[in-house]
């Protein structure tokens, strides 16, 4: 496992291309976030999303989380998109939202099996700021994501944890300490005619219902 500063990340640009090259090989990348340490691997290889299940020793509940680099991918990801849904991208994202979609028939089968199986959808959010938002926007690809704990354990936070668990499983990793996790992004669940939200979090209630009316 190779590690670099959080500093030498933001301030050398071929380590942020060391990382798109990792994920383009297949590679898991974990990197600091303001919710904790997470697992990044390249949403469209089944080779990569295999990995990062098997390196969490979640077979039973896979991670389920997709960062895209904009909306124009989630055609290619999603079952559908409703008017709302499309309201909700429209006004909220780049931002800290995340949209529950039926994941769609034109996955890999084997990547849509495993990562639908627990849940029945994907999470699907185009991110708006920190180390995420830059390695998506390079990839110009579909990034999954994960929290750098084990199944059903925490420890995302712990820099020393994350070492423990991964080491032999992340092909480079991103240092910046431990992290104190702030608020979530909010879930939506736009699989039904009317959203829900399914966890509050940083984008309001209130905001939601706005941008539904627009």
């Amino acid at each position: 496992m190779q590690t670099v500063s959080f500093s030498d990340f933001q301030n050398n640009p071929d380590i942020l291309t060391h990382i798109c090259d990792i994920l383009n090989d297949d590679g898991i990348v974990c990197v600091p976030t303001s919710s904790g340490y997470k697992l990044m691997a390249n949403f469209a290889s089944q080779r990569a999303v295999m990995s990062m299940i098997q390196a969490k020793r979640r077979v039973k509940s896979a991670p389920a989380l997709v960062l895209v680099p904009d909306r124009s991918h989630v055609d290619n990801i999603a079952d559908s998109v409703s008017d709302e849904a499309a309201r909700l991208m429209n006004e909220l994202w780049p931002g800290p939202v995340t949209l529950l979609f039926a994941a769609g028939e034109q996955l890999q089968p084997k990547i849509r099996s495993v990562l639908t199986k627990a849940k029945g959808w994907l999470g699907i959010r185009v991110p708006d700021t920190g180390i995420a938002q830059t390695i998506v926007s390079a990839f110009c690809h579909p990034v999954l994501v994960s929290s750098a704990n084990l199944s059903q354990k925490g420890g995302a936070g712990s820099l020393a944890q994350v070492k423990k668990n991964f080491g032999r499983a992340i092909a480079l990793l991103v240092e910046n300490g431990d992290i104190v996790s702030t608020r979530p992004s909010t879930l939506i669940d736009v699989t039904r005619d009317i959203p829900k939200i399914v966890r509050a979090g940083a984008v309001s209630e209130e905001a939601i219902h706005n941008a539904l009316a627009v």
